[in-house]
């Protein structure tokens, strides 16, 4: 399959079809393919992306923002294992400073105290884990951790980390206590089926965190202003789904 362009015909939250388009921009614009020539450092293969568009669109009903035209299964594969320059992400993560690590720290102190029980007794899926930096520091708390990425790349890295990394989620219930999804539901095509199926891989009682990019005001901004760089929370190509506090 080559790479290419999908539809979501329907709001991934509530399958409405009741959309507003909010910003149509072809990806042979000058100003959106030089924005993304220089993000990606050159990477991306640009005349693969000459029959899409950057869609973004409100649904009218829940009030979800998202991107209705999305790379297919091979322009995703190829974004996250190619286009995204895995050097250069590994390099910022090990070069961050202290402060991350107190961040990491500070949320597996919090989940200690949610679970209320010995950390060798909890079982933990980083769901999108990355490198597996957060799942490291989870078990130097003492954490039973299990990674799950898409990019080989970084399942590699994490496993020679020590890192246990799964590469598909059990069709059945797994007996996690916490799943740990931190920046992963912006990018998902199909986030409502993502969350049943890390719901089922918990036990009865048990936890999902999710943290996403801040998409307050984001479609205000687009009817209003258009679409800038500065608009993270609804990248192109990546963010393709733009979440706020009500549509979590």
């Amino acid at each position: 399959m080559s790479i290419g362009f999908q539809q979501r015909e329907r709001c991934p939250l509530c399958d409405s079809g009741n959309n507003r388009l909010l910003c149509d921009i072809p990806y042979s614009d000058q100003r959106l393919a030089n924005y993304i020539e220089q993000f990606y450092r050159g990477r991306v293969a640009l005349q693969a992306l000459q029959s899409g568009s950057y869609r973004v669109v409100l649904c009218a009903d829940c009030g979800f923002v998202y991107q209705d035209s999305i790379l297919n299964e091979n322009g995703m594969q190829t974004l996250y294992e190619d286009w995204i320059d895995q050097e250069r992400s590994l390099q910022r993560k090990q070069s961050a400073g202290s402060s991350r690590y107190r961040q990491y720290a500070g949320q597996i102190q919090t989940l200690a105290g949610l679970l209320k029980q010995r950390p060798d007794q909890s079982r933990i899926l980083d769901y999108g884990m990355g490198s597996g930096y957060w799942s490291r520091m989870a078990q130097a708390h003492g954490f039973d951790v299990v990674g799950f990425e898409l990019s080989q790349q970084r399942s590699e890295f994490a496993r020679q980390m020590g890192i246990t990394v799964i590469d598909y989620l059990p069709a059945t219930a797994a007996g996690f206590d916490f799943v740990y999804a931190n920046q992963v539901f912006e990018h998902l095509p199909d986030p409502v089926q993502a969350l049943e199926d890390i719901c089922r891989q918990l036990k009865p009682d048990g936890i999902v965190f999710l943290r996403v990019p801040d998409g307050r005001g984001i479609a205000r901004r687009l009817e209003k202003q258009g679409w800038s760089p500065e608009l993270e929370a609804i990248h192109p190509l990546e963010h393709i789904n733009c979440l706020t506090r009500k549509t979590l």
